[in-house]
């Protein structure tokens, strides 16, 4: 590899997630070791030349963008500039290019500040005589890369007053209910799997981004892609992480803070051979879904239960060094667990219309150890299956750190055509 360039998309390796995680983002830290802590990355696009590249097939995965974006924009802080972006345009890279540019990435990564498009992040710093002479390949106006931003979207007036967090919190929420319908409620209704789930969808996905934007401090980057195959989900901040987060939270009568990832690290059911710091990282992953389940709002922990239960597809969720991918193969764990959080959300709504505290804080007091052990159960199984089996396990370790959260999800077509 050239020290001076990181090249984004190579001859026949499909940029996808999972190349994201295991090739690119090492190629990143390769830089970083080789270089200077002062010299600024820059990246190439290809790294064939016009001729060469008129031989080669490049890919790049939609539900991709949004990680490679929240990746370059930690870089673009570290560096407080934007990044070199050296683009190509020819036979061989220009439906790829004409995907991104339709896709709104190179509005949302450049500097752009016309108002018909999305305000630039200035991530990337890059020639736009490149960005034409595409082939008019037909692309759905949906298919596009959204930047969620308390800048962006005029929400400082809210996270600035004075009202209660609750408050600033409902109405975020209610303004990004409106703007994920706008954006996604069409890819949603087109799969018959997703269509009957429609609200859900919305619902999780207006708090994830709240989550992502209001306590993770971060810009959230999102995209929902559908083909006649599925429909996949890529969600991704570069803020505080799980744990921060976690540490910010309120403990209430149901949950104190990493009660639960204490009692589970002092058990000796737990054998997990991997540096400190990473396992750390993963229980973070296991607390926040735990979190999740006990809560009045709908969350992670739902959107994993119904994308796998329901859907019969696959969640991802990313944390620092670690990642969880649960599907179907986890039904028995998972439809218990379903089941009991359909309980908690019960008491919750009971409350809302009864107004009983004592009756409200007595049955979900009761609930919570059953829930505590099934839970446990969960966190137990999935590790034991990663100690006997790592290549197939839902756990996935890494060894260079990406901060944020990132969630991904894949919804297959019942009519698959």
């Amino acid at each position: 590899m050239d020290n001076e360039y990181v090249t984004i998309l190579e001859n026949k390796k499909p940029f996808t997630s999972f190349y994201f995680y295991t090739d690119f983002i090492k190629r990143v830290a390769d830089f970083y070791r080789a270089s200077s802590s002062k010299s600024l990355i820059q990246f190439n696009l290809i790294q064939e030349n016009d001729f060469e590249a008129t031989f080669c097939t490049y890919y790049f995965d939609p539900i991709s963008i949004p990680v490679i974006l929240s990746l370059c924009e930690q870089l673009k802080n570290y560096h407080n500039r934007s990044l070199p972006l050296f683009l190509s345009n020819n036979n061989g890279i220009n439906q790829v290019l004409e995907f991104l540019y339709k896709a709104d990435f190179f509005f949302v990564s450049g500097n752009n500040l016309n108002p018909n498009f999305p305000v630039g992040k200035k991530i990337f710093s890059f020639q736009e005589g490149y960005l034409g002479n595409f082939a008019g390949k037909n692309q759905r106006v949906e298919h596009k890369v959204r930047c969620y931003s308390i800048a962006d979207d005029n929400l400082y007036d809210i996270t600035n007053s004075e009202a209660s967090d609750e408050n600033k919190r409902d109405v975020i929420i209610e303004y990004y209910t409106i703007k994920v319908q706008n954006h996604f409620s069409e890819l949603l209704f087109e799969n018959s799997v997703t269509e009957k789930l429609q609200s859900f969808f919305v619902e999780v996905l207006a708090e994830l981004i709240t989550n992502g934007v209001l306590h993770s401090k971060s810009n959230v980057y999102a995209l929902m892609f559908l083909d006649k195959y599925k429909t996949k989900f890529s969600i991704s901040d570069n803020g505080i992480g799980l744990y921060s987060s976690l540490t910010e939270k309120k403990d209430c009568f149901y949950y104190s803070k990493f009660v639960f990832t204490d009692e589970i690290l002092r058990s000796k059911q737990i054998k997990l051979n991997v540096d400190e710091n990473i396992k750390n990282n993963l229980f973070a992953i296991f607390e926040t879904l735990y979190y999740s389940m006990l809560k009045n709002r709908k969350g992670l922990f739902d959107l994993m239960c119904n994308v796998v239960l329901k859907c019969n597809g696959y969640f991802r969720l990313h944390n620092e060094n670690s990642q969880i991918i649960i599907s179907h193969r986890m039904v028995n764990d998972l439809s218990q667990l379903f089941q009991m959080r359909n309980e908690v959300l019960e008491i919750h709504y009971k409350f809302l219309f009864e107004n009983d505290l004592e009756k409200y804080e007595n049955d979900l007091t009761n609930i919570i150890p059953r829930l505590k052990d099934l839970f446990a159960k969960f966190v137990f199984n999935t590790i034991d299956k990663y100690n006997n089996d790592v290549k197939f396990s839902s756990i996935r370790f890494y060894e260079i750190k990406f901060k944020g959260v990132h969630i991904e999800v894949e919804i297959p077509n019942s009519n698959l055509s």
